[in-house]
C-alpha cells in the first residue's frame, strides 16, 4: 500500500506542477484560455510519463543509476490519468 500512496503523491505533485506551468504559459504567452493551457500541460506530462516508461525499462540505465525497478503499468496508469485530467479540464473550461 505505501507504493500506491507514493504513486498518488507523485501524480498529485506532477499535476500541480503542470497546472502551474499551464497557468504561467497563459500569463506569459496568452493567445489561449487558461483551461486549454493547463490541459496542454497535463497532456505534456502524460507524454513524459510514457517516455519515462521507456527509460525505466533500460537495464543499462538502471545499473548506471542504481535505481529501484518501477513497473511499467505505473507509468501507463499515470499517463492515462493525466490524459483524462487534461480532457476534463479542457471540456469544463470551455
Amino acid at each position: 500500500m505505501p507504493d500506491l500512496r507514493r504513486f498518488a503523491a507523485v501524480c498529485v505533485v506532477a499535476g500541480v506542477v503542470a497546472a502551474v506551468g499551464g497557468a504561467l504559459f497563459d500569463v506569459l504567452h496568452g493567445g489561449t484560455t487558461l483551461a486549454r493551457s493547463i490541459a496542454y500541460a497535463l497532456w505534456i506530462v502524460a507524454a513524459l510519463a510514457l517516455a519515462a516508461m521507456a527509460l525505466a525499462g533500460s537495464k543499462r540505465l538502471a545499473r548506471l543509476l542504481d535505481l529501484p525497478f518501477i513497473e511499467g503499468w505505473l507509468f501507463l496508469a499515470a499517463s492515462m490519468l493525466f490524459t483524462v485530467a487534461g480532457i476534463v479540464v479542457d471540456v469544463l473550461g470551455g
